[in-house]
């Protein structure tokens, strides 16, 4: 959950248009380090961390924002990448009457069992980075005046998916513990020990810590992550040299 404000309205790339990818190789080494622009930033954290907050800040500064969730969507349709692996592998039970993946179905197998979970992500990971870097490679092909002054990947799983490699940089959003437990409870959302169950099941904040180039720290207050998000943006727009 994100801190007390009116959340900015965020804009970018979910992976429904004319883009989407037919099996695109993921970005290289070679395109991430040869000065490309826009830079591309990886934007992670944890659950109820408040990284969606700072992704709509982040889109409201200029930023290109691409929607790992509404990607993940994406290559799940009839058209999708993924989709007639993962009907193969799961069968036509997981199919609604009009074709369309049931993501609860789906869900109700997946995350029961481990190694099935992991069978869906080796399919669907991998055509969610060739999407995603068909996207980038689309938004640096235009005109340099039409360029956003950042893309920023917001994806929860970003370390776990192995989507850092297409990032140059990589930021993650962090809150206290017990800041993220309480958002969890409010309301009556979680108990909290199946709030911390959530949390356990991640990747600690000191692991995504010691793996991302910097931590935006989220204490609650709107105002204070305005302030980290200012400081982190502009230290990007710098080292390219965009404007923003």
């Amino acid at each position: 959950m994100a801190p007390l404000g009116t959340k900015p309205r965020r804009k970018g790339f979910t992976g429904d248009n004319e883009a989407g990818s037919c099996g695109e190789p993921a970005l290289t080494a070679a395109e991430l380090e040869n000065g490309e622009t826009p830079l591309v930033v990886g934007l992670t954290g944890g659950i109820a961390s408040g990284k969606t907050t700072v992704s709509g800040l982040l889109a409201a500064r200029g930023a290109y924002i691409i929607d790992a969730d509404g990607v993940g969507h994406q290559v799940l349709l009839p058209d999708g990448e993924a989709y007639p692996q993962v009907v193969a592998t799961f069968g036509t039970e997981i199919l609604e009457q009009d074709g369309t993946v049931s993501r609860p179905k789906l869900g109700a197998i997946v995350f029961s069992d481990p190694e099935r979970l992991a069978a869906l992500n080796a399919i669907s990971h991998p055509a969610m980075a060739g999407r995603m870097s068909l996207e980038i490679r689309r938004v640096r092909a235009k005109p340099p005046a039409e360029r956003p002054p950042l893309i920023v990947l917001d994806a929860a799983i970003l370390f776990e998916a192995g989507w850092d490699a297409l990032c140059a940089q990589v930021w993650t959003v962090e809150a206290p513990p017990e800041a993220t437990v309480e958002r969890l409870t409010a309301g009556g959302r979680f108990t909290r020990q199946a709030a911390q169950a959530r949390i356990d099941a991640q990747l600690s904040n000191a692991e995504r810590a010691q793996r991302a180039g910097r931590v935006i720290l989220n204490t609650g207050s709107l105002a204070a992550l305005e302030a980290e998000v200012r400081r982190v943006w502009e230290s990007a727009v710098e080292t390219t040299g965009e404007a923003g």
